[in-house]
This record gives C-alpha cells, sequence and structure tokens, in this order.
C-alpha cells in the first residue's frame, strides 16, 4: 500500500469520525430544540390482531420527536461535502458526489414532508404520493448520473451480457468483465439512458421504501443500515487502489463511511430497548427521537445509490440488503397480492355459511401482520431481542456479501449467494412455522395430576430435546374441564389464534373463572367474534352475569335510594332493621336541617314526633 492510499484511508476514517461526532451532537440540540415535533398520526385498527379496540383496552402510544432524520442528514451532508475539500476531489468525482448527496437530501425531504404533514395534519403522505416523490427523485439522480458523470455512458454486466436488453444497450462486442461505452445517436444510447433511469428509479425506490418499512421498532433499521453500509464499504475498496480506472472508487467509499457514521451517531439516542406501548408501564424507553421517515427514506436512497453507483444493485438486492427484501416482500406480498386475491377467490368451508364478513386474519397467510417484524412482535418477542437478533441477522447478510464481493474464486462467491438465499427461506417460512398457536397442558416438574391449560405458538414437537414451540400464557382451568374424547384430540393441535382463545375461554367458563373467560373471548376482535355466534351469546352471558355479580356487591348510594324511592313510591328494604350501608337514623338531626326543612324524605318516618319520643329512642 502506497503513501497515497494510506493518506486516503486516513482522511476516510476522519470523515467518518466526524460525521459520527456530528450526528451525535446535532441529534441531541435536535431534541432540545423541537421536542415537541411529533407525529399525531391515529391509524385506525387494533395494534395487534388479537386484541379488541372497543373493550377498554385502549393502547397508549407514546411518540417521541422526529428530528433524528434531518439531524444526521444534515452531518451526513455537511462531512461529506467537508472530506471532499479536504481529499481534493476532481470535477466529474465533485459531480458524483454532489449527485449523491442531492439525492439524500431529495430523500430527505420527501420523508420531511411526510413528516410535517404527521405533525400539523395528523395524516402523512398516501402511498402513491410517497412513491411518486421518491421514484421522481430517484429519476433525477439518474439523470444527472447519464450527462455529469464521465461512467454515466457506460453499460456494463450483467444487464450487458442478456440475450435481448444487451443489444438495445450495447452496440459493440466487448469482454465479459469490460463496460460497454455508449455514443450519441446510436440505439444503444437512449436505450442505455432509458433503461438506466427505469433502473435506478425502482431500485431506489425500492429500496428506499423497504428501510420505511422496517423503522417499526426503536433502533432496527438504524443497525441495519450501518452493517450494509460498512458491507458496502468494504466491497468498493478494491476501487480505490485504481483511481483512473475507477474515479467514483474514493468518492462511493466516502459516502458509505459518512453513512454508517451519520446513524451510529444517531444510534444512541434511540436505542432498542423492551419497552412496547402495551406495556409501557412496565419496562422504560431508552429511545428519546426517532428518525422518522425523513431519515428512513434518505438512508434508504442513498444506501441505492452507493450500489448503484458502485455496479453492486444486484449485491445490495440479494443478500446485503437481505433484512429489507425480507420486510418488503413480507408487505407486498401478504398486504397487496395474497389478501386482496383472497378476497375475490378463496373460499373457506367453515365460514361457507355465514353472512358475516371473514376478516383477513382468517387467511393462510404467511405472517400475521407485516411487515415482518411485527409479526415475531405479536408472537410476544421481547422487543430489544427482537431488534438484537435483526441487526445480528443483518451482520450475516453483511458478512456474505462481503465473501461475495472480494472472493475470486466463483464455486465460493456462488456458494456464499447459495447460502444468503437459503437463510432468506429459512426466515421466510418461519412464518408458516409460528404463526399457528395450539392449546395443550403445562408440564410441571414434580406434579402430574390436575395440569393446568395453556396457549402455545409453533410445532407441538420436540427435537433432539429442542421444543419447536413457545409458551405464550397459561389459564385458571385444569384440565379436569375436558369432559369428551373430542376436546381430549383438539389438544395439540394448531389453530388459528381466535380458535384458540374461543377455545380457552370455553374451558374457563365450564371451571367456573368467568373473568377469565372473558378476557380470553375480548382478545377476539369483534369481526372474528361475529364468525362465532356460541362465543357471542356466552360473552354476552358472561358480561351481564358479572355485572350483576358486581351491582349485588356493591353498596348502594343515598341518591340511588332516593332515585328508587321516588320511582316506585314505596320501602325499598323490609325489617326492623335498616342495611348496614345506610346513615344512622339516630344521628342528631342539625339546626340548619329542621331551620329548612331539608330532610330527606326516606328519613322524615325516623324522626321522632315530640321530644319525649325521642328521648325514649
Amino acid at each position: 500500500m502506497n503513501s497515497i492510499q494510506f493518506d486516503q484511508i486516513c482522511w476516510l476514517l476522519l470523515a467518518f469520525l466526524l460525521c459520527f461526532a456530528g450526528s451525535l451532537l446535532l441529534c441531541g440540540l435536535a431534541r432540545k430544540l423541537f421536542p415537541t415535533f411529533r407525529s399525531g398520526e391515529h391509524k385506525p385498527g387494533t395494534h395487534r390482531t388479537d386484541m379488541p379496540t372497543s373493550s377498554g383496552r385502549a393502547i397508549k402510544t407514546v411518540e417521541l420527536p422526529l428530528v433524528g432524520g434531518p439531524a444526521f442528514t444534515i452531518a451526513i451532508v455537511g462531512s461529506g461535502i467537508s472530506a471532499g475539500y479536504i481529499l481534493h476531489l476532481n470535477q466529474n468525482q465533485w459531480n458524483l458526489l454532489l449527485i449523491a448527496l442531492g439525492a439524500t437530501i431529495g430523500y430527505a425531504m420527501v420523508g420531511f414532508l411526510d413528516d410535517w404533514r404527521k405533525v400539523y395534519s395528523n395524516q402523512g403522505l398516501s402511498e402513491s404520493a410517497k412513491f411518486a416523490g421518491v421514484f421522481l427523485v430517484s429519476v433525477a439522480a439518474a439523470v444527472c448520473y447519464f450527462f455529469l458523470f464521465s461512467a454515466g455512458q457506460e453499460s456494463y454486466s450483467l444487464w450487458k451480457d442478456l440475450p435481448i436488453l444487451g443489444r438495445l444497450i450495447c452496440s459493440s462486442s466487448v469482454a465479459i468483465d469490460q463496460p460497454c461505452r455508449v455514443v450519441f445517436p446510436q440505439l444503444a444510447y437512449f436505450g442505455w439512458f432509458i433503461f438506466l433511469v427505469l433502473l435506478v428509479g425502482f431500485t431506489g425506490t425500492a429500496t428506499a421504501v423497504s428501510v420505511d418499512f422496517s423503522d417499526g421498532f426503536d433502533g432496527l433499521s438504524g443497525g441495519l443500515v450501518v452493517s450494509a453500509a460498512i458491507a458496502l464499504a468494504l466491497a468498493i475498496t478494491g476501487r480505490l487502489s485504481d483511481l483512473g480506472t475507477h474515479p467514483e472508487g474514493i468518492v462511493l467509499e466516502l459516502l458509505a463511511l459518512v453513512c454508517a457514521g451519520g446513524v451510529l451517531g444517531f444510534l444512541p439516542w434511540c436505542w432498542p430497548s423492551s419497552w412496547a406501548a402495551r406495556r409501557s408501564g412496565i419496562v422504560k424507553r431508552r429511545a428519546r427521537i426517532i428518525m422518522g421517515d425523513s431519515g428512513a427514506l434518505a438512508l434508504g436512497g442513498l444506501l441505492a445509490i452507493i450500489a448503484l453507483f458502485s455496479r453492486n444493485e444486484i449485491l445490495l438486492l440479494t443478500t446485503i440488503g437481505g433484512v429489507f427484501v425480507l420486510e418488503a416482500l413480507s408487505v407486498i406480498v401478504s398486504t397487496r397480492v395474497l389478501t386482496p386475491f383472497y378476497r375475490r377467490r378463496l373460499r373457506i368451508l367453515r365460514f361457507e355459511n355465514k353472512k358475516e364478513f371473514v376478516p383477513h386474519t382468517e387467511f393462510p397467510l404467511p405472517f400475521l401482520a407485516a411487515p415482518l417484524h411485527h409479526h415475531f412482535d405479536l408472537l410476544g418477542w421481547d422487543r430489544k431481542r427482537l431488534v438484537y437478533c435483526a441487526w445480528t441477522l443483518g451482520a450475516i447478510f453483511a458478512g456474505l456479501s462481503v465473501l461475495i464481493s472480494v472472493d475470486t474464486i466463483s464455486w465460493q462467491r456462488y456458494l456464499a449467494r447459495f447460502l444468503g438465499f437459503v437463510l432468506m427461506g429459512v426466515i421466510w417460512s418461519s412464518g408458516t412455522w409460528s404463526k399457528c398457536y395450539f392449546v395443550g397442558k403445562q408440564s410441571i416438574a414434580g406434579r402430574n395430576r390436575h395440569r393446568r391449560l395453556a396457549l402455545y405458538y409453533g410445532y407441538p414437537l420436540s427435537i433432539m430435546g429442542i421444543n419447536l414451540y413457545h409458551h405464550v400464557e397459561s389459564i385458571e382451568a385444569s384440565e379436569d374441564v375436558i369432559e369428551t374424547p373430542a376436546e381430549e384430540l383438539a389438544l395439540w393441535q394448531r389453530m388459528t389464534i381466535f380458535d384458540a382463545r374461543a377455545m380457552l375461554g370455553l374451558y374457563c367458563y365450564r371451571a367456573g373463572y368467568y373473568p377469565a373467560a372473558m378476557a380470553q373471548w375480548s382478545r377476539i376482535p369483534e369481526r372474528n367474534r361475529k364468525l362465532r355466534p356460541e362465543i357471542v351469546i356466552l360473552l354476552n352471558e358472561v358480561d351481564n352475569r358479572l355485572a350483576l355479580e358486581k351491582q349485588e356487591t356493591q353498596p348502594m348510594r343515598r341518591d340511588q335510594l332516593r332515585a328508587r324511592i321516588e320511582e316506585n313510591k314505596q320501602p325499598i328494604f323490609t325489617g326492623n332493621l335498616p342495611p348496614a350501608d345506610m346513615p344512622n337514623p339516630y344521628e342528631p338531626i342539625s339546626e340548619e336541617e329542621m331551620s329548612t326543612g331539608n330532610i330527606d324524605a326516606p328519613w322524615k318516618t325516623l324522626v321522632p314526633d315530640n321530644k319525649a319520643e325521642r328521648d325514649q329512642g
């Protein structure tokens, strides 16, 4: 390594540290200056599919200031421009740097507009408007790259080697590993321009939106972006040795490092914790700000620009961004493909004769909820553990991508790609493994009789001592409430969460634990309860019974007594002694009551007519 390369690496590392410090400082300053810039958006519907919205269990949401994104975006842009002067970039390299940073600002502005509307209009941009804005920014970056950067008018592998597409974007025969220069007014010139615009437009939009999808928990998307940015930086290091052939190398390396540094400065302000809105009083939330859509779209767009300009978009979409791909696919497949298709074509035979609306939670979707991280949240995973697992998964994908980019042996590179696809397939199929629940008996060491019934998810299997299921909760009823062989056979059978709740509530009802039965049935959303009319009848019966028990055990206030007397015009109690909760009838009457005559009607018969009778009493 010569001295020039060593100096460049030192300056790049300095830019990374400068961006980290600037982001850390700006995030703290933004939190102090804009503490009320919080989202007021309310999305209708249940926060959890197994919890109702009208049962008095409203989930309190705690929004944090949406200032992390603008803060670290300013740090990234400022550090990038400062490093550009320090590294003495030429005009061609400056063009590339300004295109990338300008696109980052454009993505952030689209997200900031969405955040602004959430704060002041209580509703963000529509999906079509957000997608259109991100797509236009990507298209503008592609046009500028084509006309303002020297390598913008070069088609390259894999695209130029495809049978049909290659003829449209390359007009000459070149080696497989060499780019193809297009010249005006050849057909390939216009073909490559159109293809480049579409490639950057769709890749930039998909990556930015995918990072936005993954921004669901504190620190989740931030840690994933750090792994992806470092992986891209390592994949680009080979271009630093030959800046004459690859003048974009040092610029893209700088962008990847400042991207990682900016997010690392933000993470201390948004560190993950086990906090959740539905149990906010149990665990303290460590995060103080969140990045918002402005930060998520800016980071996703910047990752896409770095990958596209370094010609690693295939690596980004298949390996580096494996977690982002899974998050985006879970949304597209569940909400945009399968659910509309099932609405029109699917026939659920058990509900075929019912007129009630069949909610999407009864469809055979791959996950309980989308994006993917919400599926595991509904399963009851600790959020901090979930985020740490996602970070680990992102680091594994990043490691595989580095092996692919630096390994010169073909079979090893294909093996790394194969392992990446296998890992993605395992994670995707884990939704099917875990989305089904079952009711079983809780095994307790040293206790074989009167085992309690419990709710589990997963498979009722164990392999080599490893359980393929997870215990969710236990109920008050024991196995003694099971009366028929059919009910015994229904145990350990995988079913939907709503069927499992209905079964557990029935067993609690049979055992006489009415509040527990009501708690189980109330967790079934109203639309799902309509599909189970017998549960609705039992729920109403339990509700009325609990209300009567509460009314019988509660003392009756004086105004209630007065209202009932005025309504019935007859005594409300009989016998010689009044109820214990009523006032003492022998308590002396104040002079004010005697002078004004304001004596309660129910007690007039208890007031002595003369002093002798009063003394006798």
